[in-house]
């Protein structure tokens, strides 16, 4: 599939490529540069890490590449761009459309113009997704007015469906006539998909105590993991929990990775990772697409995410090499389950059919009612010690590291003020996408394999017949 991708992008054609996380979309992007001896290549990146990541493999390949952000979007730099130095160009979008930056006078060079081989658009269901805090990306469509010379647009992702494929067409102003569309299967059959409720109280993230296994000195290392978190001061009072766990002179292991770290912090971390030095990250969508590590045993996301994409994006990081086996586990509240939402409707409905006679005493009414209400009661002094264990004393986590990226991980972790209650309820506002709900109710919905809603989305034609997902189990 790669080859017919890069045979319509040499025929002049835009091309939307969709194909698996870790199966190769990447080498579409420099397999081009073969075909064109003095071509360039831009790609547009939505994170800078990976834009770094993607310059050092070019380096190693023997082919010159650059990464334009803020930090080297210099004149002397695009002066070396304009003079044909560098055969791939990666950009995020921010420096791309800068109004009268770099790119603009680039564009509208007649030389550099017959350079360019394609504009890549990786990781394309940002301009849906990230377009409202990112509004850059709704505005690349504009290069189809800027260039002297139009070239093929490349736009590539794991998960777009099809209301995302037309969002992208529309603002990338894609030409219908010559479009072509590569559709592989976005199934990743080396991942497990379990799902599980969440059983202790949400704040105390006991349900992640697993992952360290009782891990005393001596042990071996867990599994190498991640934890996927919507909030950033989740993922931090996250791994305060998992670091409670281990010994204090271990407590480096475990690590968060949010979009307020530095990006030196964020490159040094991962290769951490990749060494073992960390076993696991709790992490948001800064440690997500692309990232290329190939031995991550276990992704979690903890709580219902709204979005079935940026789920199967961040499932995506797991086993990432074919030849490995991984688990991808939903850690939901109980309110998304069918079965525990009806049970607690029943529970209420004998509530109100218990009839209260005028004039009975409270005490009575106590009584009457019995265990529903002395539940009630016990449930709500247990929330309110829930509350106070919440309230975690930063003082006795902050350590003394030896290197910088320890220290920015410690000043984290002090930047961080913790709310006097804390809560994570989701905004009202802020809806669950039905699919979400199908994947965590598949046993009761009648849906025979957790992939089904996966596939649904992405309207992948073929399901793997040799992955065992925990189907029809729900509860542990």
């Amino acid at each position: 599939w790669q080859v017919r991708v890069c045979d319509a992008i040499l025929r002049g054609q835009d091309v939307i490529s969709l194909a698996a996380t870790g199966s190769g979309k990447t080498l579409t992007f420099w397999m081009l540069l073969l075909f064109r001896p003095r071509g360039i290549q831009i790609i547009v990146t939505p994170l800078n890490i990976l834009g770094e990541q993607n310059t050092e493999l070019l380096s190693k390949l023997g082919i010159e590449g650059i990464f334009i952000s803020a930090k080297t979007a210099t004149e002397w730099n695009f002066r070396l761009i304009a003079s044909l130095q560098y055969r791939a160009i990666i950009v995020n979008p921010e420096e791309l459309m800068r109004p009268k930056g770099g790119f603009e006078k680039l564009l509208s060079d007649k030389t550099f113009n017959n350079h360019i081989i394609s504009i890549v658009i990786d990781e394309a269901h940002c301009i849906s997704q990230w377009g409202t805090f990112r509004p850059e990306y709704r505005e690349i469509g504009r290069l189809r007015y800027l260039q002297r010379k139009l070239c093929p647009i490349l736009a590539t992702s794991a998960t777009m469906s099809a209301g995302v494929i037309d969002d992208v067409k529309k603002v990338l102003r894609l030409r219908e006539e010559s479009l072509f569309i590569s559709r592989c299967s976005t199934d990743r059959t080396n991942i497990k998909i379990l799902v599980r409720p969440i059983l202790n109280p949400i704040r105390t993230f006991r349900d992640l105590s697993f992952l360290l296994c009782n891990w005393k000195f001596g042990d071996p290392p867990p599994p190498k993991f991640l934890v996927f978190f919507d909030n950033i001061n989740e993922s931090v009072l996250a791994g305060l929990f998992l670091r409670s766990l281990l010994p204090k002179d271990q407590h480096h292991r475990i690590k968060w990775f949010n979009s307020e770290m530095s990006d030196r912090f964020k490159r040094n971390e991962t290769g951490r990772l990749a060494r073992g030095e960390t076993w696991g990250l709790m992490a948001t969508d800064s440690f997500g697409m692309g990232m290329d590590l190939p031995d991550i045993a276990i992704v979690i996301q903890w709580c219902a995410t709204p979005s079935i994409s940026a789920l199967w994006q961040r499932f995506g990081r797991c086993a990432r090499d074919p030849t490995l086996q991984g688990t991808a586990i939903i850690f939901a509240e109980k309110e998304y389950f069918d079965v525990l939402a009806n049970e607690k409707k029943k529970r209420k409905r004998n509530l109100h059919s218990i009839k209260i006679e005028p004039g009975t005493s409270s005490t009575a009414k106590q009584a009457r009612l019995g265990p529903s209400t002395s539940r009630s009661a016990a449930s709500r002094d247990h929330e309110a010690s829930d509350e106070e264990e919440g309230e975690e004393d930063e003082e006795d986590e902050k350590e003394e590291e030896d290197d910088e990226d320890e220290k920015e991980d410690e000043k984290g972790k002090e930047k961080k003020k913790k709310p006097s209650t804390y809560s994570r309820k989701k905004s009202k506002k802020e809806k669950i996408e039905p699919a979400i709900f199908v994947l965590l109710n598949a046993d009761s919905r009648g849906v025979s394999c957790r992939r089904q809603p996966f596939s649904d989305q992405f309207e992948n034609t073929k399901a793997s017949e040799f992955c065992v997902c925990d189907c029809m189990y729900t509860f542990v």
